[in-house]
């Protein structure tokens, strides 16, 4: 299972990102392993993954952006489950997320029941 994050912004405000992450997780969660960090970054300048899935936000005050959305996608490459968030501050709990993606790795259905259900 992979972890990806899809922004418009340049390759190196993705690594400021992931450094600020990885320093704050472990700082709160020194048990968990870091190395290699569980979260790839993907760079979308021209915003075409982001068209392709649906995740575009162009009102935005800073112009096109990556809506907040978390997509849980199978091996086949098929949406199974999506939580679409109503802020930046808005995500599905880590509960939610990994129950549903345990049951799409098992290939189950998953949670019909969760906040955020599209």
């Amino acid at each position: 299972m992979q972890i990806l994050g899809v922004s418009v912004e340049p390759p190196e405000e993705g690594k400021k990102l992931l450094d600020r992450v990885t320093h704050d997780c472990q700082e709160d969660r020194p048990h968990i392993a870091l190395d290699p960090y569980p979260l790839r970054l993907l760079t979308d300048p021209d915003a075409k993954l982001i068209r392709a899935v649906g995740a575009e936000n162009e009102g935005h005050w800073a112009g096109l952006i990556a809506a907040p959305i978390t997509y849980i996608v199978d091996r086949d490459g098929k949406i199974r489950w999506a939580y679409v968030s109503a802020s930046a501050a808005d995500r599905p709990s880590p509960v939610a997320l990994a129950k549903a993606a345990c049951s799409v790795a098992a290939g189950k259905e998953p949670p019909a029941d969760y906040p955020g259900k599209t």
